[in-house]
């Protein structure tokens, strides 16, 4: 699995950085940058209280299922870099994010 950090902190999965999901997935099939992908499994928190994370153990260790198929990383629909930057600080939804280890074939 690779090694995953998230800048994403408005997002409901979002605990310290790291993602209480075992999986995500990374959307923009026809991108040819960063900024044309997305963080497709990005739910935005309920508010500035939520605690959904609260108790939840996670790992910097992500499946990340990839839809960019022109990414370097994209082997068979998975991610296969060593490590992974998911930014989107301040996002709202799913577009505001972006996969930010994204690289051209």
């Amino acid at each position: 699995m690779t090694q995953l950090k998230c800048s994403a902190t408005t997002c409901h999965n979002n605990k310290n950085h790291l993602c209480i999901l075992n999986s995500i997935h990374v959307d923009g099939s026809t991108a040819h940058e960063s900024e044309q992908t997305c963080c497709g499994s990005f739910t935005p928190k309920l508010s500035s209280m939520d605690n959904s994370a609260h108790g939840i153990d996670v790992r910097p260790e992500t499946k990340i299922k990839c839809h960019a198929k022109d990414c370097v990383y994209n082997k068979d629909m998975l991610c296969s870099a060593d490590s992974v930057q998911i930014a989107g600080h301040g996002a709202d939804r799913s577009g505001d994010t972006e996969c930010s280890t994204f690289r051209m074939r």
